[in-house]
């Protein structure tokens, strides 16, 4: 692949690829350095699809991974890491409140729900994506969504405590 059209790439993904790195990363740092990562793979690599949503697809996969793979080395297990700031993404992490209860959701949650709510994937697109059935797709978004309403819930009324058991 052509440095040129990488850097075409790389303008018009980076926001979606960044959002994808800070779910996971949970600060602006080391999102950078793995969305970084993510496009030294697509200059290193064989990559050769002309439609833009498998382009799209193969950067949120590829990024997901190098994050995974970065959180699994030893030494980053013995960081505690968390800065919400505001990013150039044109969203606002810090004000953001429901944002930042997906980023707080496990992991196997975490990239269905932003995959599905802010990239505008539908559930068969993102099982391709995960390789898993979409009805997982669909369970894990209802899952989330579940979740997601309770603390809201706890949210808006901090003197209810009482959670629902999940």
């Amino acid at each position: 692949m052509q440095t040129r059209e990488v850097e075409n790439l790389y303008r018009k993904h980076f926001a979606a690829i960044y959002s994808v790195c800070f779910l996971y990363m949970k600060n602006e740092t080391d999102a950078c350095d793995m969305v970084q990562e993510t496009f030294l793979r697509l200059l290193q690599g064989h990559f050769n699809y002309k439609d833009d949503e498998k382009t799209k697809a193969w950067l949120v996969i590829t990024a997901s991974n190098c994050c995974k793979s970065q959180l699994r080395r030893s030494w980053r297990k013995r960081e505690v890491i968390y800065d919400a700031k505001v990013h150039d993404t044109g969203m606002e992490y810090s004000d953001n409140l429901l944002l930042r209860m997906v980023e707080e959701l496990d992991e196997k949650y975490r990239l269905p729900v932003y995959l599905y709510y802010f990239e505008g994937y539908n559930s068969a697109e993102i099982a391709k994506m995960l390789h898993i059935n979409a009805s997982t797709v669909r369970s894990r978004l209802s899952k989330a969504r579940s979740i997601l309403r309770c603390e809201l819930a706890i949210e808006k009324n901090p003197e209810n405590k009482i959670r629902k058991a999940w």
